[in-house]
């Protein structure tokens, strides 16, 4: 149903939402949320105590952004195209500190996604799709 491209150019993310359908949609408008987190996970076994709970820790919020795209309307039949850009961060934002790397590791994962949501109101479901990008630099942090 929906699907994107993701190109990210310093603190820019830009794509385009493809919603593909056999007839018209209403809907009461179309978000970007953009989010980062940091998860810690401890592997069973020889865990100890501190581990452990660690282990039970909630992910930290690194980043969390939402766009309104497109208010109330309506999306036609067949392949709709939609661009977006957005920044996510702002070079006077003070989260310089807090902004890393993509990385899936053993115990520690530094994950970005990006999740459009189409609301459709109370009768129909919301249509909804969520997909990483990846952060890389130069200096290890971003």
């Amino acid at each position: 149903m929906m699907k994107g491209d993701i190109g990210i150019f310093l603190e820019l993310i830009e794509g385009k939402i493809i919603v593909k359908s056999a007839s018209s949609i209403s809907h009461y408008g179309i978000r970007i949320a953009v989010d980062g987190s940091v998860n810690l996970q401890v592997r069973g076994g020889t865990a100890g105590v501190i581990e452990t709970l660690v282990g039970a820790a909630k992910p930290i919020s690194i980043l969390n952004k939402i766009v309104e795209l497109r208010p109330a309307g309506k999306i036609a039949s067949g392949i709709t195209e939609i661009p977006f850009s957005m920044h996510i961060r702002q070079p006077r934002e003070d989260n310089l500190d807090k902004f890393y790397e993509t990385f899936h590791g053993g115990n520690i994962n530094i994950q970005y996604l990006v999740t459009v949501d189409i609301s459709r109101g109370y009768l129909y479901k919301s249509l909804s799709t969520t997909m990483e990008f990846i952060v890389e630099s130069d200096k290890g942090m971003y």
